[in-house]
């Protein structure tokens, strides 16, 4: 059996939905806060805001706005983890021999300041 509901509960139910919906990620959490405050269940209320407002096909375009920037907003902070975590072992590893190895007098090499071969 079906419960009845006033037209000022349904009236209030779709304009809680208009005022509210930008709060909620998805269109189904905002149904389901508004059935759970006026009692009814989230297919009835889903109902009413779908004969108001039309069938959910496609996120709402500020759905999408607000997923890309969290997602933009996500890539820039791994970015930055990247480049400290980059710099951190950079700064922490031993650097290549090529780098450090240098020629002494009468040719010889040294690396880390040792004296490797020729004259000493």
């Amino acid at each position: 059996m079906r419960a009845e509901y006033t037209a000022e509960v349904k009236e209030w139910a779709l304009e809680t939905y208009r005022s509210s919906r930008p709060n909620y990620p998805s269109r189904d959490q905002c149904v389901t806060a508004i059935a759970d405050q006026i009692g009814a269940h989230v297919n009835t209320v889903n109902r009413w805001i779908k004969l108001e407002f039309g069938p959910s096909r496609a996120p709402a375009a500020d759905e999408v706005v607000a997923k890309l920037r969290a997602a933009e907003a996500e890539i820039e902070r791994l970015l930055r983890v990247n480049r400290d975590l980059s710099d951190r072992l950079a700064a922490a590893s031993p650097r290549s021999i090529t780098a450090e190895a240098g020629t002494g007098a009468l040719g010889s090499t040294q690396l880390h300041g040792v004296q490797l071969g020729g004259a000493r």
